[in-house]
């Protein structure tokens, strides 16, 4: 699997990564998440608060280009370079 995806980007904003997915989605691009803390979820769901967390949004490497595109042509241009 791991031939067959590539990095789209990096955040330490989840809930700008779960929004930027759904965007993706609605164009049929789907998405892997992949957080660098993965009990952070957990700690929110019972702390009431979410510690940081890096997020990785991953992409099927034949859809790469469109879905940089479809971000670049969104509210969340700047981040993808």
């Amino acid at each position: 699997m791991a031939q067959d995806t590539q990095i789209l980007l990096k955040t330490d904003d989840r809930i700008m990564a779960e929004d930027i997915s759904s965007l993706l989605e609605e164009s049929g691009i789907f998405t892997l998440l992949r957080s660098d803390n993965p009990a952070s979820s957990v700690m929110g769901a019972y702390v009431g608060f979410n510690p940081l967390e890096g997020i990785t949004m991953m992409v099927n490497v034949k859809e790469y280009a469109q879905a940089k595109e479809i971000i670049q042509n969104s509210p969340f241009a700047e981040v993808v370079q």
